[in-house]
């Protein structure tokens, strides 16, 4: 439920989310750093066996080094046209 809530507050003050592409630094595509515990409730009827990904177990600063353009996509994965300016 909280998904929707978060779409639409990103929507109305015209804000985006960062998403980490750890595997060009790590070598691993399944490097994360968040887990989906995968409880039982809205999306799965019982607890999951196995986590999707691993954490990250280390840090290098690079991690957080991004290009002063970044690439911006729409909710539907379409991008965002360069000429279009948030606050």
């Amino acid at each position: 439920m909280w998904t929707m809530w978060f779409i639409y507050y990103m929507h109305i003050n015209q804000l985006y989310s960062v998403y980490s592409n750890l595997g060009i630094y790590t070598g691993k595509l399944n490097t994360s750093l968040s887990v989906n515990r995968m409880e039982a409730g809205l999306h799965y009827p019982r607890k999951g066996n196995v986590n999707i990904n691993r954490l990250l177990s280390f840090w290098k600063e690079e991690f957080v080094v991004f290009p002063a353009k970044p690439v911006k996509l729409e909710w539907d994965g379409t991008y965002v046209p360069k000429n279009r300016h948030y606050r």
